[in-house]
């Protein structure tokens, strides 16, 4: 995540009333997608219509739980919002039935000057405005303060100096957030690429820190859910590591046991989620060989849900597909969701555009004005 600030309009949308089948991420953190999805060879053309998914046989090794998944939204520009920017909202994506909000418990933003002094103001109000909205938290933990990692440098997700020390951040996390009702704790985000990961991306010391962060939390909210990072589409160059790569490495450093669902982010732009790809994040969740829950599969874990901790795609900018095709991209993602096993809580990113630096992922315009992909959510949500 980049560390653009950000402010949430206090504009309140409001929900589309007609439900048409026609409709085909520090403080307030972006991101810049332009190197993220790995390039297909031509651009496909702006589908008229969603494409109808794949029907390759998944990869697995174990038959997946079935999946009643609730969606959400990804939304680190919350954590630079004022309160009742954060409430509203909320609120908003709680009236077209959103049932979660991802968001950082950033380390270097509760604990920027040392290991025993905290401020969880700005995470507290997220929370709060949560809970009041009747949604789920699922909170990110991640980053490091200057005095906890290598760099001397806040707010770059530079890999910890010590694993245990981010640990014990992260049961400090659960400790202050299980009694506020959160129960759900992604430990990172997006380890395998480097600009979430400096200097380079290490699936060892990543898999050390989730075992110890695993052991922390379940110490304090033995009930809680522990989600591996979200994985970014990438492929594997030196620098970044592809999924696919990552999760072996982590299996391989003893990763198993120390996760109870498996973060992933499947970008599939400018192709759609339904549309098989070998390149597309999404098709390598399950359909191509190996994949993502093939993977899962050879390690015990082919009945573990996995969480679809970010998806979406650009309405704009270098990368954009266009405001109709991201609306089916949302169409696709909810439908796809609700029929695939084993896929467990999905969160779109964003909420919304920043005014000042957008990614054009977001639900709503800067100004708060919605984008036809809001208005295809609360088709495809029913």
């Amino acid at each position: 995540m980049t560390t653009t600030t950000t402010t949430v309009t206090t504009t309140t949308t409001t929900a589309a009333t007609t439900k048409s089948a026609s409709a085909p991420k520090t403080s307030g953190t972006t991101r810049a997608f332009e190197s993220h999805v790995a390039t297909p060879a031509a651009t496909p053309a702006t589908p008229a219509a969603a494409a109808t998914p794949a029907t390759t046989t998944p990869t697995t090794a174990a038959t997946p739980a079935s999946n009643s998944a609730l969606f959400g939204v990804s939304a680190p520009e919350l954590l630079g919002a004022t309160p009742a920017q954060v409430t509203a909202a909320v609120t908003n994506m709680a009236s077209i039935g959103l049932r979660w909000v991802r968001a950082d418990a950033d380390w270097a933003a509760i604990q920027p000057s040392s290991a025993s002094s905290f401020d969880w103001s700005a995470t507290d109000e997220i929370v709060k405005a949560a809970a009041s909205a009747g949604m789920s938290v699922d909170l990110v933990i991640d980053d490091s303060p200057a005095w906890a990692n290598s760099s001397g440098s806040a707010g770059t997700f530079t890999q910890p100096t010590s694993a245990t020390a981010f640990a014990a951040f992260a049961g400090e996390v659960a400790a202050h957030y299980g009694p506020m009702g959160v129960h759900a704790y992604e430990i990172w985000n997006e380890p395998n690429w480097q600009q979430f990961w400096l200097p380079t991306p290490n699936p060892s010391f990543y898999t050390s820190m989730l075992k110890d962060s695993y052991a922390a939390i379940k110490a304090v909210q033995p009930g809680s859910t522990v989600i591996s990072g979200g994985l970014a589409p990438a492929t594997t160059d030196g620098n970044d590591y592809s999924p696919i790569d990552f999760l072996t490495a982590m299996y391989a450093n003893g990763a198993a046991g120390s996760f109870d669902a498996l973060g992933y982010h499947p970008y599939s732009y400018p192709a759609l989620a339904g549309a098989y790809e070998q390149w597309s994040a999404w098709s390598q969740m399950d359909q191509t060989s190996p994949s993502i829950r093939s993977v899962m599969g050879a390690n015990g874990d082919g009945a573990k849900q996995i969480w679809i901790t970010e998806v979406g795609a650009p309405s704009a900018g270098s990368e954009g597909v266009g405001t109709a095709a991201q609306a089916q991209e949302i169409t696709q993602v909810v439908q796809l969701a609700k029929s695939t096993p084993g896929i467990g809580e999905v969160f779109f990113y964003t909420y919304q555009d920043s005014a000042v630096d957008p990614d054009y992922f977001g639900l709503l315009n800067a100004d708060g004005s919605q984008k036809p992909a809001w208005a295809a959510l609360v088709a495809a949500l029913g």
